[in-house]
Formats: structure tokens, C-alpha cells, sequence
């Protein structure tokens, strides 16, 4: 699942006097027509004095704010070239680099700030925002540590080295670096969006309901906010909450492919919404028309709706656009099973073994059309592995004691369905194969108690 990280990390777009918790890159909340307002003022300043460094420093934090960071670098390399001197613009480069992805210059860039000015807390931070780009946790966490130890106020360093814990999984120094974030600036609302999700990565869904709460009254126009704490509402079962969070986050950005899947995953588990999944699954289609888990997830709705035609067409969609996904071709082995086409759904089981060896269901689904077939050895052998690898599923002995009963081997038969009933007592399957070996072995008074425990349980198995 997704997480909340808002705008991920925070940088520090220094100002001259190297404050800590200066607003994120772009986080100005100027309108992109006074962006080119400025451009043209610091332009015409350039132009009557070429040597102006502040003026390109100035005018290189604008087009970085439009997100033309290229004519950024270049205007902090002028500002650099008059001002070797100048720390600001090399920590201001930095972050163009890392806006860029281009992490290796940008930690070149916070590294020279440093060495110009070992104190100045946010071209640690910003550093750390690189080294994180790069997937370097510990780096990035030592840097935006220097930076808290430099600037024991610095929230923005407290979230980011937060967020590098959740990275790392390590989920309770996140809450207490997010935790601290909020004690230093109470209204930091990505803050507690993301104390959530480390809250919900560790099961404790209503702590991180309040704390996506707290973002959304924070910024109610924050749809990532609604759409966490959807997924945690989902999480704890609570679909109809994650359907109306789901469909503000919707309304809030009507292009939120994520809120559309979630949105018909809810749908998809309350069991009883297969149009509504459908149609937010086309949804995501639409938006992105190469999602594997969307059309896989269309086709589970298409099957629970019995369309198995529509459903074998996405699984099949889901395969062309990821090969490797295992489940998709246990899906669509499932429905082939189900429409009785048995040798289409073996070799989709038999592919999902070949990319996955450990896959106990394959094994059973296949287990079960080579017992569809006639094939009882096959199906044995198929369900001795899925026992060795979830030896607490029921499934497997419900299925193996089924393929004895059909070869005659009625003790083993008796001996597997029960091991079945143990593990899953209201399997009328199992007590319906149990009663009839009981019968082929003249046990008449066990196999009726267990055919009409059998049909009290599933009263369509009828009459025996």
C-alpha cells in the first residue's frame, strides 16, 4: 500500500541568514504569473549591473520555484562565478540538482556550502534530502541529525529523518522524529500524515486515524490526507469510512488513480459492489492504460460477478503488462477451473509455481483440476506440497482427501477430511467426502452424522 508523505521530504531554500526552517522549495504560495513578474525584474537589475550575483542568486530561487531548473543552475553557477564565496547559491543548486534527480552534484553542491560554512544547518539537511534520493538512509540520517544538532529547533530535519526511518522500516524512531516535528511546529500537518503511516505500518490503525485527522482539519484540501486515512480505515475492515474518504480525496483531485484503485478494492471486499469496483478499476484504466493491478483487480470483480470471459480478458491484459506477477496467473487459473477448461488452468498454475516455487495455493488449485481430470496421483502430489508449505490449511487436506476417496483409499480419505474439519470446522466439504468414505467402509451411522452436518453447514450440497 501507498503511504502518506505529503510533499515527501522538506528542503531549506536558504535565505542569507541561513535560517532552519525556511519554506520548502516552491512552498512560497506565489501564482506562477508573479514567478515571471520577478524573472523580469531580476532580468532588468542583471541588465543594468552584470555583476549583480544577488540578482542571479534571486532570479535562479524563481525559475526553481517555476521548476525550470535548468535556467536555475545556470543562473546560481553566475551567481558562484562573481561570488566563489557565495553559500547560499551553492545550497541553493543543490536542491535544483536534487529536484533534477541529479543527486551526486547536488550532494557535491550542500557539501561546498558546508565547507564554506561547517554551521549552516540546512545544507545538512538538504543533503541528507540527496542522500536519501540516492537510497543512502544512514548518510541522510547522519546529516539531518547534524542538522538538529546545529539547529535544535529545526522541525523540517526532525520530518525528513523521520521519513528516512519509515524508509528503513524502523518505524518507532519515525514517530519520534514526527513526534518532535509536531512539539517544535504544531500546525505541521505532513507531520502528522506522517506519524500515521508509520502508525498504520505498525497495525495501530486508530492512532493513525487520528493523526490523519489531524492533517485533514490541518489542510482540508489535502487529498493525500484523505486517501491515508481511507487506507487505514480499510485496513481495520471499516470499507464504508474508506469509500467516503476515498471519495473526498476524489473530489479533491479527480485524476487520483490511487483513490480510484483503493476506492474499488473497498468496494471489491465489502462483496457486494462488483459494479462499482468495475467501474473505478476502468477508472484507473483509463488514467494509466498500462496498470497491471488494475486490470487484475477488474478481472476479480468481472469473476465475482461471474463474467469469466471479461475476467480471463483482464487477467490476460495483466499478464501482457507484468509477466512476473504470480497471482495474476493463479486468477485467471481459477476462473479457467471454473469454466472447466482444466488443462489452461494447470499450465497457469504451473506457471505461477515456475515464478514462484513457494506458492502453496498453486499447488492446491492445481492439485484440484488434475482431481477435476481424473488424475488423482498428480492432484496427491500437488497437495503434498501445498501441505509442506502451509501445513495449517485446511484447504490442501480437504482437496488431498478428496483425491483419495476418488482412488478408493477411503482410511486416508477419512484421516485427511478430518485433519480439514480440525483445522476449518465448518467445512461441509470436508464432513461431505468424510461421510461418504465413512459409507464405503459400512460405517453408516458416522457417515450420516457427518452428510447431515454436511448439508446443515452448505444446504446446497443436498441430499446423501
Amino acid at each position: 500500500m501507498l503511504k502518506f508523505i505529503g510533499n515527501l521530504f522538506k528542503s531549506s531554500a536558504a535565505k542569507s541568514s541561513g535560517t532552519g526552517d525556511a519554506p520548502a522549495a516552491g512552498a512560497s504560495g506565489e501564482k506562477p504569473g508573479k514567478h515571471d513578474l520577478a524573472i523580469a525584474e531580476f532580468s532588468q537589475a542583471i541588465a543594468q549591473n552584470p555583476e549583480d550575483g544577488f540578482a542571479y542568486w534571486s532570479r535562479g530561487n524563481t525559475y526553481r520555484h517555476k521548476g525550470e531548473y535548468d535556467s536555475a543552475i545556470a543562473d546560481y553557477g553566475k551567481a558562484i562565478t562573481l561570488n566563489p564565496g557565495f553559500v547560499e547559491a551553492y545550497n541553493d543548486r543543490g536542491l535544483a540538482y536534487t529536484d533534477k534527480g541529479e543527486y551526486d552534484l547536488a550532494i557535491a553542491n550542500h557539501g561546498k556550502a558546508i565547507a564554506l560554512a561547517p554551521g549552516f544547518a540546512d545544507a545538512y539537511n538538504n543533503r541528507g534530502l540527496a542522500y536519501s534520493g540516492k537510497d543512502e538512509y544512514d548518510l541522510a540520517i547522519a546529516d539531518f541529525s547534524q542538522a538538529i544538532a546545529l539547529t535544535p529547533g529545526f522541525a523540517t530535519a526532525c520530518y525528513n529523518r523521520g521519513i528516512v526511518y519509515w524508509k528503513k522500516a524502523e518505524y518507532d524512531l519515525a514517530i519520534a522524529d514526527y513526534s518532535q516535528a509536531i512539539a517544535l511546529n504544531p500546525g505541521f500537518a505532513d507531520s502528522y500524515g506522517g506519524r500515521g503511516s508509520a502508525y498504520s505500518d505498525k497495525g495501530e490503525y486508530d492512532l493513525a486515524i487520528s493523526d490523519f485527522s489531524q492533517a485533514i482539519a490541518l489542510n482540508p484540501g489535502d487529498a493525500d490526507a484523505y486517501f491515508f486515512r481511507g487506507s487505514a480505515y480499510s485496513d481495520k475492515g471499516d470499507y464504508e469510512l474508506a469509500i467516503a474518504d476515498y471519495s473526498q480525496a476524489i473530489a479533491l483531485n479527480p485524476g487520483y488513480a490511487d483513490a480510484y484503485r483503493n476506492r474499488g478494492g473497498a468496494y471489491l471486499y465489502k462483496k457486494e459492489d462488483d459494479d462499482l469496483a468495475i467501474a473505478d478499476y476502468s477508472r484507473v484504466i483509463a488514467l494509466n492504460p498500462n496498470d497491471a493491478t488494475a486490470y487484475s483487480n477488474r478481472g476479480l470483480a468481472y469473476r465475482g460477478k461471474g463474467e469469466y470471459d471479461l475476467a480471463i480478458a483482464d487477467f490476460s491484459q495483466s499478464i501482457a503488462w507484468n509477466p512476473g506477477d504470480a497471482d495474476a496467473y493463479i486468477y485467471r487459473g481459477v476462473v479457467y477451473g471454473t469454466k472447466g477448461e482444466y488443462d489452461l488452468a494447470i499450465a497457469d498454475y504451473s506457471q505461477a509455481i515456475a515464478l514462484n516455487p513457494r506458492y502453496a495455493f498453486a499447488y492446491y488449485g492445481r492439485g484440484l483440476d488434475y482431481s477435476h481430470k481424473g488424475e488423482h496421483d498428480l492432484a496427491i502430489a500437488d497437495y503434498n506440497q501445498a501441505i509442506a508449505l502451509r501445513p495449517g490449511d485446511a484447504l490442501a487436506y480437504d482437496g488431498r482427501g478428496y483425491a483419495y476417496l476418488n482412488k478408493g483409499e477411503y482410511d486416508l480419505a477419512i484421516a485427511d477430511c478430518t485433519r480439514a474439519i480440525v483445522r476449518s470446522p465448518s467445512n461441509a466439504v470436508a464432513h461431505r467426502n468424510r461421510g461418504l468414505a465413512h459409507r464405503q467402509l459400512g460405517n453408516e451411522t458416522l457417515a450420516t452424522a457427518d452428510l447431515r452436518r454436511a448439508v446443515e453447514l452448505d444446504p446446497k450440497l443436498g441430499n446423501w
